[in-house]
């Protein structure tokens, strides 16, 4: 895949993992809005950037469970770009003490995000095909005791990627879904999971046990996962480096 000249939205963009790949993507020479709740964050993101990379960035603050919301980013990324080639769906939470929020994040948010993708990139109605790739995780091939939701929502991710990512959707649509599932990174997110589990003391054990990745680690393989062209892949990312499932 030839990034240059390319239009991303990436959904939790100015944070942690989606930071990440913000930066990759325009390193690569593709044009990107940020689509966060934290507008601060955003910001503060934007201005570290050199001008050169600035001139390729805009920022839009959305909440990803609603679909009118995201759906305005959507037409303003076209309206401004006049394309979308890639849709990252990554914005994400993990409290398993406020699960109907990360239910309506990472969940739902994934599914308005895939959603909006398959109806403005479509070949047959204007748009120009491309990617989606979603953000799943480890917790979605196997049981997450500590964080249930957290896990439900990630096993719905691969099978809502492995469905849209067959070759009936790709001949109708002209875009290939994809989704990249790290184990333990190096976040706030990550480092915020005992306060947010059902157990503070195992899970504070389980932290302190497990191996985290950076952010940059996903980063890099995004970008592998992008050149690599499939659809429906589903590719972990951890300390052990990366595979597909």
């Amino acid at each position: 895949m030839d990034f240059n000249g390319k239009v991303a939205l990436i959904t939790g963009g100015a944070q942690g993992i989606g930071k990440a790949f913000s930066l990759a993507l325009l390193n690569e020479g593709t044009k990107v809005c940020i689509c966060d709740i934290n507008d601060l964050a955003a910001r503060k993101f934007v201005e570290t950037l050199p001008d050169i990379l600035q001139n390729n960035i805009i920022f839009e603050k959305c909440d990803v469970s609603s679909f009118s919301a995201l759906e305005a980013v959507f037409e303003k990324v076209i309206s401004i770009f006049g394309k979308i080639d890639i849709v990252v769906n990554n914005a994400g939470v993990l409290d398993e003490h406020n699960w109907r929020l990360v239910i309506d994040v990472n969940c739902i948010g994934v599914i308005n995000g895939v959603k909006l993708a398959f109806h403005y990139m479509n070949k047959n109605s204007g748009g120009q095909g491309g990617f989606v790739v979603n953000t799943g995780s480890n917790t979605g091939f196997e049981p997450f005791e500590l964080g249930p939701i957290y896990a439900a929502c990630k096993h719905a991710i691969n099978g809502l990627t492995r469905s849209y990512g067959t070759e009936y959707h790709w001949e109708k649509t002209g875009i290939k879904v994809n989704a990249i599932c790290p184990g333990p990174v190096d976040t706030t997110l990550g480092h915020s999971f005992p306060d947010k589990s059902l157990d503070k003391e195992v899970a504070e054990k389980h932290n302190k046990a497990v191996k985290f990745i950076k952010p940059e680690d996903v980063a890099d393989a995004l970008i592998f996962l992008l050149k690599e062209n499939k659809n429906g892949a589903l590719l972990r990312i951890d300390h052990n480096g990366k595979r597909f499932a």
